[in-house]
């Protein structure tokens, strides 16, 4: 018998379709265990979480009291979710993620701080990439439109991070010894993650996903921006938009033959 893990299943309603959505839900799920059943596989009905994602603002009492009926257990819903190693609530404001990320990187700064003084430089660069640079990169892209004061908790944790490589004082410039390092600071390296996302998608159409949700704006006549290969901004209610600079920041390095590096430079 094997076990199928990460398996999701998304559905968008509205606040008045509550009943509804519950149901189709359910069906899917039914319909997911007997394909499951079908191909020896089994769904884990203990470990399956429900959670219902929803805009602080218009939250009501109802939405925490959803119940899925998952084989023989009734399965209630969650005010968090793990997915694929990220913590996410169901406001999306990414507050567990973060703690969790500080929580976990400031236990291995401790580690290493300790022996620090029995490592060179180069290797103690090494260790800091594969423990803390991991955790800070890992799904950034996540962390985009969070408020300033939640990414410079994680910056902090990269400030110490960089001063336990350099072994420079608390009160050094911590802004020369990112760049003796070459490493960019938290939300460049979100932005950055962001357009080299956008710049393969563009560029080699993969992911195919990700390609789909990139349209380019149609233009009655052709303008002297028609040949900047500018996207299209989406209309959302929600804040945690690409923002249009970011945007233009991206398709303004297609004019040329694109280069990673480009990219850098412009972050």
């Amino acid at each position: 018998m094997f076990y199928a893990d990460d398996t999701q299943l998304y559905l968008n309603f509205d606040r008045g379709n509550l009943n509804y959505a519950v149901s189709q839900m359910e069906l899917c799920i039914q319909a997911v265990r007997q394909w499951m059943n079908n191909n020896y596989l089994k769904l884990n009905d203990g470990k399956t979480e429900v959670v219902v994602f929803r805009n602080k603002k218009y939250d009501e009492p109802c939405l925490d009291n959803v119940s899925l009926k998952i084989g023989d257990r009734h399965v209630s819903c969650t005010s968090k979710v793990r997915n694929l190693g990220v913590c996410m609530d169901h406001y999306l404001s990414m507050d567990k993620q973060i703690n969790q990320i500080c929580q976990s990187t400031m236990f291995h700064l401790r580690q290493i701080g300790q022996i620090r003084k029995y490592l060179d430089k180069p290797t103690t660069e090494k260790l800091v990439h594969a423990v803390i640079s991991s955790r800070l990169d890992y799904c950034n892209s996540l962390l985009y439109g969070v408020p300033s004061s939640q990414l410079n908790r994680l910056q902090k944790l990269q400030n110490t991070a960089a001063r336990i490589t350099s072994r420079v004082g608390r009160y050094s410039s911590i802004t020369q010894v990112h760049k003796e390092l070459h490493w960019l600071p938290v939300e460049s390296r979100i932005d950055y993650k962001i357009l080299v996302l956008v710049f393969r998608a563009m560029t080699y159409g993969t992911p195919a996903y990700l390609r789909d949700l990139l349209q380019q704006p149609v233009k009655q006549r052709p303008t002297r921006s028609h040949y900047l290969h500018q996207l299209q901004v989406p209309v959302a209610k929600n804040k945690i938009v690409w923002r249009p600079k970011l945007l233009q920041r991206c398709t303004s390095t297609l004019e040329q033959p694109p280069t990673t590096s480009a990219i850098i430079e412009d972050n």
